[in-house]
């Protein structure tokens, strides 16, 4: 657990000096967000979330050495599932790379049931497809679809 909170506040001090540059766009109010606003109060979030992780871990790591293996196993297949997603986002479009990485997910690194994962896949790309692209507007690629 300290592991992962120190990964994650480690990841939350890159993206605030990346978002360094998002304290050069306004950054408005809460009633009215700028350009701004969304990557600085996450950044600030994620570190907040990650120092309470830390603070609020046991001392041991949690895990005993058999586990090591496993969690970099976890970790690695995880960060290629995002690398993969993020190469044919634009190609596949948002539902079908989202199915794709939620299956992979829940199947390579989850050890699920093709049929847990299948309907979680699926609810997954479509719920956050209908309320993302649909409900809140956002332009999700179409991909290959192009529906």
């Amino acid at each position: 657990m300290k592991r992962s909170a120190v990964i994650w506040l480690v990841f939350a001090g890159f993206a605030m000096l990346s978002f360094h540059e998002a304290g050069k766009l306004p950054f408005g109010r809460t009633s009215v967000p700028g350009a701004g606003f969304f990557p600085t109060v996450l950044a600030v979030l994620l570190a907040m979330v990650s120092l309470i992780g830390l603070i609020a871990a046991p001392q041991g790591n949690g895990m005993d050495q058999s586990q090591e293996p496993l969690f970099w196993r976890k970790m690695l297949l995880t960060l290629a599932a995002l690398l993969a997603f993020a190469a044919i986002f634009e190609f596949a479009g948002y539902v079908v790379t989202t199915f794709l990485f939620v299956i992979f997910l829940l199947r390579a690194v989850e050890r699920k049931t093709w049929t847990q994962a299948g309907a979680v896949a699926l609810c997954a790309s479509l719920v956050s497809y209908i309320l993302f692209g649909l409900l809140l507007g956002a332009p999700l690629p179409t991909g290959f679809l192009r529906v």
